[in-house]
């Protein structure tokens, strides 16, 4: 099923049918969340010649957002990709 079904007539988004990667995604959230607020204690983390003492969920949360940002920059690079340049539409690619 397309995106597109899950819209009303004036554009709004259907919120009484989300799409299944908006549950996947929100299920991940929540437990990735669940995991670093369950990880409350004190680590020392070794980067190199660093040795950098602070609360873990401060570092798995930290993981957990460049994760979300990487994600979100590959979803936008492969839809640019996706995209027909000016020029192939010109030549009728």
């Amino acid at each position: 099923m397309a995106d597109h079904d899950h819209q009303v007539d004036d554009g709004a988004f259907d919120w009484r049918h989300p799409p299944a990667r908006l549950i996947v995604g929100g299920l991940i959230t929540i437990v990735a969340l669940l995991f670093v607020f369950q990880n409350t204690g004190t680590g020392t983390f070794h980067f190199l010649f660093f040795a950098i003492e602070a609360p873990r969920w401060l570092w798995l949360l930290g993981v957990f957002a460049a994760g979300v940002a990487t994600g979100l920059l590959v979803a936008r690079h492969r839809t640019q990709d996706r995209t027909p340049t000016t020029e192939a539409r010109a030549d009728g690619r």
